[in-house]
């Protein structure tokens, strides 16, 4: 019978082949204290068979999809607590308890499921799978705005307000270098000098209602009226004049303003002429 002796380096490796007794020699064990009765592989070390860094013996979901984050227990997060996993959630937010379907979305309180919910969803008829906005609308860096004013009027009409909400509702939100540029048009109908003050008044009506009911800043928004020289259809029929009528709201960089934007109305064309 062999004696080791204590100071052999090679005794505890003969005497002890697999300390963890996971089945991998010691010699080959790069994880030589696995809890006992583990699967390991051939390393000898506890199993992450969906490799989301979570071990199979904590992994409460074991077939997570490949790259997607998981929690402690190795499933993917719902931060709503819907039951569907925030990567296929489309609408991410829903209110706790609300019952929901396949895509993680309220079955009565958000038609279009797109992630905002109808009460707050100006654009309650898009397409399935569009990118929205907060406002649940495709955002966009140009939108036009054929309300109907009163003649010779600024004011935007209680009819038309819900019009122009939606309109303004679909712009791109802005960067710190962005702003909105409103532009106001008419028709060829009355005086240039006429309807360039008309332009940029209702120009300015829109600017308050767009601060007033969309929550946008005062500096974020500039001005201008264009007056009857940007028709963008025939002013010789009643269809043609209603399209040149229009506000026209851009996104545009600040470094890009035209020079004749303005944050306030020109006093030249606060009053009409007479």
């Amino acid at each position: 019978m062999q004696v080791l002796h204590k100071d052999d380096p090679d005794a505890y490796t003969q005497m002890y082949p697999d300390l963890d007794q996971d089945g991998v020699p010691d010699r080959l064990d790069h994880c030589q204290n696995s809890r006992m009765g583990s699967k390991v592989n051939r390393l000898g070390c506890e199993q992450d068979s969906d490799a989301d860094g979570v071990l199979d013996r904590n992994d409460q979901c074991p077939n997570t999809p490949p790259g997607v984050k998981v929690n402690f227990l190795g499933c993917e997060p719902d931060s709503d607590r819907d039951g569907v996993p925030d990567s296929k959630d489309l609408c991410p937010n829903t209110p706790l308890g609300v019952a929901v379907d396949e895509n993680g979305c309220p079955f009565d309180l958000d038609t279009d499921r797109d992630g905002v919910l109808n009460d707050k969803d100006k654009c309650p008829d898009t397409p399935l799978g569009t990118k929205v906005n907060e406002f649940g609308c495709k955002p966009e860096v140009i939108v036009l705005s054929n309300i109907v004013y009163d003649i010779d009027s600024s004011v935007i009409r209680d009819d038309q307000a819900s019009i122009l909400d939606q309109n303004a509702s679909r712009l791109k939100k802005l960067t710190s270098k962005e702003v909105v540029l409103i532009t106001g048009h008419t028709d060829s109908t009355g005086s240039n000098e006429h309807n360039l003050g008309l332009s940029w008044r209702r120009a300015d009506s829109a600017k308050e209602f767009l601060i007033r009911n969309l929550g946008f800043k005062d500096d974020q928004i500039l001005i201008m009226g264009k007056g009857e020289t940007s028709p963008i259809s025939d002013n010789s029929t009643a269809e043609g004049r209603h399209e040149n009528r229009r506000i026209e709201m851009k996104v545009i960089k600040r470094d890009d303003l035209p020079e004749e934007a303005a944050s306030r109305l020109p006093e030249q064309f606060q009053k009409l002429p007479e």
